[in-house]
């Protein structure tokens, strides 16, 4: 059997088109408006949070967080418990099918452990997110004074 003359060009258009399929997938999903928290103190941990934005048709879960500042870096929850605010790691966050989940203070947040180098506000630091699928979603987090003291 001789090579066709259109093979090698039909081959390449169509890992083209595949490789656009799969950004145009991979956009589907985005994180926004991400900020942490200035530390208080001398305190070596904080807490990160951002809005991720599910445009697919499947649900999706985060699964792990990390950072330029910090190698512990944790998906915790703040819960009311008996009148009393817990926080506590979780496995995942999930995500709805087109739908959004929003870290925020005292509800699903990303939390930074003993950071490498002390942050103040205005500062920028690398946040990702680590998907079930697989995905990684990065975005620069600015660093902000906590409301009470803005």
């Amino acid at each position: 059997m001789t090579p066709k003359p259109f093979a090698l060009p039909a081959l390449c258009a169509a890992m083209m088109l595949a490789g656009v399929a799969t950004h145009a997938q991979t956009a589907a999903v985005t994180i926004r408006d991400a900020w942490v928290r200035e530390p208080m103190g001398n305190r070596n941990m904080t807490g990160a949070f951002v809005v991720v934005e599910n445009n697919t048709d499947k649900p999706l879960a985060i699964v792990a967080a990390s950072s330029d500042i910090s190698d512990k870096v944790e998906l915790h929850e703040m819960k009311n418990e008996g009148g009393m605010m817990q926080m506590s790691p979780v496995s995942k966050i999930s995500v709805p099918a087109h739908g959004k989940v929003e870290l925020k203070p005292g509800s699903f947040h990303v939390m930074l452990f003993d950071m490498k180098k002390k942050v103040a506000d205005g500062d920028k630091i690398k946040l990702t997110l680590t998907l079930d699928d697989g995905t990684k979603l990065t975005s620069d987090a600015a660093v902000r004074k906590p409301a009470s003291q803005r």
